[in-house]
């Protein structure tokens, strides 16, 4: 039997309300050597994993225009651009990416959940330990100033013998 873990990273945006267009960077910092990608750990064992579906939460309750891709990498990542710049990283350990659409807005937030896009297949596989991400805009966003994003990779990790 498979076990399920969920690895989670926050990051807060900068302190502006700079609109995004599709291909833009979501990140911590708007220079591009001071983005932090995202960093989870899937498993320490040398076992491989899935990651079946991702999950983004924010602060702001708004949905409009709230559809972001995830990036995923077994290499950290080097980034060419700050937040709100096109989204540019280095190819190397370029694993594959999630479509995520918040939909769902609450009194205290929004969230949503995403699956793999088409060209990785159904699963994006792992192969172990730490993996980075960076948020791409995929919609006309226009975000809350210093709002705290939060992305959650739920994985399927094969049992230990």
């Amino acid at each position: 039997m498979s076990n399920i873990v969920v690895s989670t990273w926050s990051f807060v945006r900068p302190a502006n309300i700079t609109a995004y267009a599709s291909g833009q960077l979501v990140a911590n910092s708007t220079t591009a050597g001071s983005v932090v990608p995202m960093t989870f750990t899937v498993r320490n064992e040398n076992i491989g994993s899935i990651v079946r579906r991702i999950r983004m939460r924010k602060t702001s309750t708004g949905v409009s225009g709230s559809a972001f891709r995830v990036h995923l990498y077994n290499t950290l990542p080097t980034v060419t651009n700050g937040d709100g710049g096109v989204w540019l990283s280095t190819q190397s350990g370029y694993i594959g990416a999630f479509d995520v659409t918040i939909d769902k807005a609450f009194s205290d937030g929004s969230s949503g959940q995403g699956v793999p896009v088409s060209t990785t297949g159904v699963d994006v596989n792992l192969i172990y330990g730490t993996v980075y991400g960076l948020v791409e805009a995929r919609g006309a966003y226009t975000p809350v100033s210093g709002e705290t994003i939060t992305v959650e990779l739920e994985v399927v990790c094969d049992p230990i013998d």
